[in-house]
């Protein structure tokens, strides 16, 4: 009844074939290539003390999903795609095969739990229109999100019903903790949730053994080491050509030391690859700032 590979295969048949992929593009929303993207850059572009909580925050939730996965070991929907991938064209298929291939558990649905975060977060801290009617637009990408994930035969409806459901009792804790945090002084709100996240990546690594927790856990201790260390000015970038550079080049440096992962494997370089992650992410702004101040001074006594 929860489970029925009948009722994913109904729903991807009552669409004309070509409508998967605008389904493939829609889930994208919720997927890690878009998530991690829009919250680092959030991070550089924005306040940076109002949004550096929210890394800790989506690195949590990312631990979260791993470890349910896990425990509930329910398989995907056996159900194929509405297209084959290898019959598109190379970029089309670039763009809709990472949406319907998967090896990983379908519950609860990793997508529909990381939209439900990113799309609240963007919904809370930006400044576009009123506050309801961006929580509503929030929901309404969630939804379009979720029934993606069931339209594209990868997700079970109750996958994305609880993945949403979780994303939302995940949130409304940490946020309390951020709020509980700043209210007693002891600890900063992002120190918290660095370390939130960090415990949370360990019980995914004790219960699942996968090697993207431990990269989680590595870019929590990063992040925290370089928020404490290297902690930036609030003022962010400037949305011109020196702070897009600035990002290119952050984006860069951090997927030349992803790349170190289709060399080797191991756990121990995956924990690194995590914990350099962190570190740039959250130092870069400081680092560079640190090289601007030098450079001006080394030229004013030239």
């Amino acid at each position: 009844m929860w489970f029925e590979s009948a009722h994913v295969e109904a729903t991807r048949d009552s669409f004309p074939e070509w409508m998967a992929l605008w389904f493939a593009l829609l889930s994208h929303l919720g997927s890690i290539w878009f998530v991690a993207p829009v919250v680092v850059l959030a991070y550089w572009f924005w306040d940076r003390h109002r949004f550096a909580p929210w890394l800790g925050i989506v690195t949590g939730g990312y631990a979260v999903m791993i470890g349910l996965k896990e425990l509930f070991q329910i398989a995907r929907p056996e159900v194929g795609p509405a297209i084959e991938p290898e019959t598109l064209p190379t970029v089309v298929a670039f763009l809709y095969a990472p949406a319907v291939e998967f090896e990983t558990m379908a519950f609860p649905s990793g997508h529909a739990l990381a939209a439900t975060i990113v799309w609240t977060m963007l919904a809370l801290e930006s400044d576009v229109g009123t506050g309801r009617q961006r929580l509503i637009g929030a929901a309404a990408m969630v939804v379009l999100v979720a029934f993606s994930r069931v339209a594209v035969g990868v997700h079970y409806p109750t996958d994305v019903a609880v993945g949403a459901l979780v994303g939302v009792g995940y949130l409304a804790t940490a946020l309390w903790l951020r709020d509980r945090v700043a209210k007693t002084g002891r600890f900063t709100p992002t120190v918290a949730l660095f370390a939130s996240a960090a415990a949370l990546s360990v019980l995914a690594m004790w219960g699942s053994g996968k090697p993207d927790a431990t990269a989680l856990l590595g870019g929590s201790l990063g992040a925290a080491l370089a928020w404490r260390y290297a902690r930036p000015a609030r003022e962010p970038w400037s949305l011109g050509f020196r702070g897009f550079g600035r990002a290119l080049f952050g984006l860069a440096l951090l997927a030349t030391v992803a790349l170190v992962l289709l060399v080797v494997e191991t756990t121990v370089v995956w924990f690194a690859v995590g914990l350099a992650g962190g570190l740039v992410v959250v130092g870069l702004p400081q680092f560079l700032s640190a090289l601007s101040t030098a450079a001006t001074r080394a030229d004013a006594t030239s």
